[in-house]
């Protein structure tokens, strides 16, 4: 039998990139946006989808109108459940939940009971729970980016090997096909005559970052001791 359908509310500045009211409305939930704070005790449930920034000013204007046993649910990653205090004073059960991926979520809440409802709103995403210590939520959120800028070099990567091969698709190939290993670092007196060689500056500091942390891990130790020297030129 079908978990009955709420009346979910949505709350949201433009810095959505959860977009978890969309999703429950898809799941069949009835799903509106809140145009006044005033109104949300028109809704069971109050999703909460603003920027890391807004979001603790957005939950204390909104404990000005919750009313017990309402349901509130952010989705900023960076932020742990504690930010949802006032809600939870005002007599809401509070909840947070954010997606790794398509069917990962870390979610938490501050009882048994929101524990139990975001586990089957997620459930009715067809996702399930990773558990993440409260405290770790930040250092998760940096790790997210950190992995974002693989993107970034990537992409870059393929623009620089284009400007010599005049071939976007051959320069795509190259990069995909050193994915998945660590990259094998060359000699130290190699490698500074190539940190020499590039003419964009902002390439040539992201070349010697980059160089540096991979030396630190493969305990290159030369070519850290060059990178840090570098840093001070």
């Amino acid at each position: 039998m079908r978990a009955p359908r709420l009346n979910i509310g949505t709350i949201a500045d433009g810095q959505d990139r959860v977009r978890m009211g969309e999703l429950l409305a898809t799941a069949g939930h009835h799903v509106a946006p809140v145009s006044e704070f005033s109104e949300i005790s028109n809704f069971e449930l109050v999703i909460i989808s603003v920027s890391d920034d807004h979001l603790e000013g957005v939950v204390e204007k909104l404990s000005l109108f919750a009313r017990s046993g309402q349901m509130f649910l952010h989705t900023s990653l960076a932020h742990s459940i504690q930010i949802m205090d006032p809600l939870e004073t005002a007599g809401g059960i509070v909840m947070a939940a954010y997606p790794l991926g398509e069917d990962r979520w870390v979610a938490s809440a501050l009882d048994e009971l929101g524990e139990t409802i975001v586990g089957l709103l997620v459930g009715e995403l067809g996702g399930s729970i990773i558990d993440v210590p409260e405290p770790k939520r930040m250092q998760l959120a940096a790790a997210l980016t950190y992995v974002g800028f693989i993107n970034t070099v990537r992409n870059d990567a393929i623009n620089y090997l284009s400007e010599f091969l005049d071939d976007y698709d051959t320069a795509d190939d190259l990069v995909t096909s050193t994915f998945g290993g660590l990259q094998r670092l060359p000699d130290l007196n190699t490698l500074s005559r190539q940190y020499d060689s590039i003419d964009n500056l902002g390439r040539r500091r992201l070349f010697r970052d980059l160089a540096r942390r991979q030396a630190e891990i493969s305990r290159a130790q030369d070519i850290e001791l060059w990178a840090i020297q570098k840093e001070d030129q």
